[in-house]
């Protein structure tokens, strides 16, 4: 009975761990990759456009390059602000790179791409090396996030050390170097410079079956060389656009390079900027009849934010301008501006505010908000402490809180967008809420707080603890009725000892107490006669 009864609450109490298991299960749709133990997609960085065959895919760059006052470099770095990308089978990348007076190619920089299982592989140093004639040389890359997190700036140099080898550097950090020399590939063989070419300041999408790719932009500056002697910026850039290695060319290049006004070897690459035409001077750059304007940017709140850049187009003429900064930017002279995107998170928030050259300041209201949270039982809508809320803007970074004595919390500026906002509450269910925002909303999250668990968990146990103690008395009652019968047997006395009155057993001659001798002991009463039946002889005398 016991071991029925064990069992019986051994069977309830799976039900309930099974229960609260089906809870967690259906309240963590949302998995975050750590990252950890992710392998690249070894997928080629193209080399700046060449007379290789054309392959099935397209390579796309975009960037900045120099003259012929850059020949002859031995060495090239450029700074680089990370970005996220929303990447599909290709990958993204942002570089500096030269081909090679023996023909040969280098670069170095960081890319997005894709896991070899899928995932995002996101803002990892790599470096790539092309010998003439060709080789199958996949580049290095870096672990994930070792070029992160977004909005970081990097430095990013190639140098050649001596013997036609080159190496690699992240922030002044060696990262790797070159193959040596030898028979098969001879990249080193007289490579000790870019011989009649430039270096360049590139964004690519790579190995791209179509031309639909969002790229950053991502913000390139400060791109200087060395030749034969010390570092110095690179005198003069140019756009350089379209193809790749071994790009397809039947689609057209959708992405555009400028300038940051009025900043030499500043500039932007990537989706949603205005496409040059071809070897257009982006620096030096010179501002005509200028004119000084601040640029306040506030949220639907009044509180201040900070565009990562902005376009402004001259109503007069259709000129675009690009800014990344906004106090005192000098800007052409003109009667009106448009500002047709400001970029925040990700998120074009500012489209068609109208701004004027006469005024000093300006202040812009963008599509920025914030969004109160409540987080509540799903019960009884009690609020919920010390919980906490974390979610992913559209640009990959993340915004964490927990909730104060009242379940309350705000998310601060956000854009417009779709968020998966991750409850985690203290001794109950993690749970994830989705949502998709314009504007300024209210928002109550349901969860299974402890009270909502204990409604869950403690019906079931109070039932399996009733019928323990209902199976407990049903034992004790079938126990209470059974015939009971001694566990010893019960001896009888023979005789009682005639001095002290102990009994006697059978084999007791003296009295093991005082020493009387059984004989002078009296007998034990004999047991009641049977009558004596009237045919049976009468008993002797």
């Amino acid at each position: 009975m016991r071991t029925r009864t064990f069992r019986i609450a051994l069977v309830i109490l799976t039900v309930i761990l099974s229960l609260q298991s089906f809870i967690v299960l259906s309240h963590n749709s949302l998995t975050v990759n750590s990252g950890s133990g992710l392998i690249p997609q070894p997928i080629r960085q193209g080399p700046l456009q060449t007379t290789y065959a054309l392959g099935g895919y397209y390579w796309f760059q975009i960037g900045a390059i120099g003259d012929s006052s850059s020949y002859n470099v031995d060495g090239a770095n450029i700074t680089v602000r990370t970005v996220y990308d929303q990447v599909r089978n290709d990958a993204h990348s942002y570089w500096v790179g030269t081909l090679l007076s023996t023909g040969g190619f280098v670069q170095v920089g960081y890319l997005n791409g894709l896991s070899t299982t899928g995932q995002t592989y996101c803002c990892a140093w790599f470096f790539e090396t092309f010998y003439t004639p060709n080789c199958d040389c996949p580049p290095v890359i870096g672990p994930e996030g070792s070029a992160g997190p977004i909005g970081s700036w990097h430095t990013y140099s190639m140098v050649h050390t001596g013997n036609g080898v080159w190496s690699f550097y992240m922030d002044g950090n060696l990262i790797g170097k070159s193959p040596l020399p030898s028979a098969k590939n001879y990249l080193g063989a007289g490579a000790t410079s870019s011989g009649n070419q430039a270096p360049a300041g590139i964004a690519e999408v790579a190995q791209a079956t179509d031309n639909k790719d969002i790229i950053g932009p991502a913000e390139f500056r400060d791109l200087e060389i060395r030749q034969a002697g010390p570092w110095h910026p690179m005198t003069k850039g140019v756009s350089h656009c379209c193809y790749g290695y071994s790009s397809q060319t039947g689609l057209p290049n959708p992405y555009g390079v400028w300038e940051v006004e009025g900043h030499d070897s500043d500039f932007l690459a990537g989706s949603n900027i205005r496409q040059p035409a071809s070897s257009t001077t982006l620096w030096p750059t010179s501002v005509l009849n200028p004119t000084q304007l601040t640029f306040n940017f506030i949220d639907h709140s009044g509180n201040p934010f900070t565009p990562d850049w902005i376009s402004l187009q001259d109503q007069s003429n259709g000129n675009v301008l690009y800014y990344t900064s906004y106090q005192s930017q000098n800007i052409t002279r003109s009667n009106t501006y448009k500002i047709n995107y400001a970029y925040w998170h990700g998120v074009n928030v500012v489209n068609g505010s109208l701004v004027s050259s006469s005024a000093s300041s300006q202040t812009i209201q963008g599509n920025v908000f914030s969004i109160p949270v409540r987080v509540v039982g799903r019960f009884y809508s009690l609020p919920v402490t010390g919980a906490t809320v974390l979610t992913y803007l559209p640009d990959s970074t993340n915004e964490t809180l927990k909730t104060d004595s009242e379940g309350n919390a705000t998310l601060a500026q956000l854009p417009p967008g779709n968020y998966n906002l991750r409850v985690t509450v203290p001794y109950g269910v993690q749970s994830v809420f989705k949502t998709s925002v314009v504007g300024p909303v209210n928002l109550s999250i349901p969860v299974f707080s402890i009270a909502e668990l204990l409604t869950v968990i403690m019906p079931p146990i109070a039932v399996a603890i009733a019928v323990v103690v209902m199976a407990l008395r049903r034992e004790q009652a079938r126990r209470a009725a059974l015939p009971i019968t001694p566990s010893f047997p019960v001896t009888i006395p023979t005789a009682y000892c005639g001095a002290c009155g102990k009994p006697l057993g059978p084999a007791e001659f003296f009295c093991a107490t005082c020493g009387t001798p059984r004989s002078r002991s009296p007998q034990p009463p004999l047991p009641p006669q049977l009558p004596v039946s009237s045919s049976a002889p009468p008993p002797p005398p």
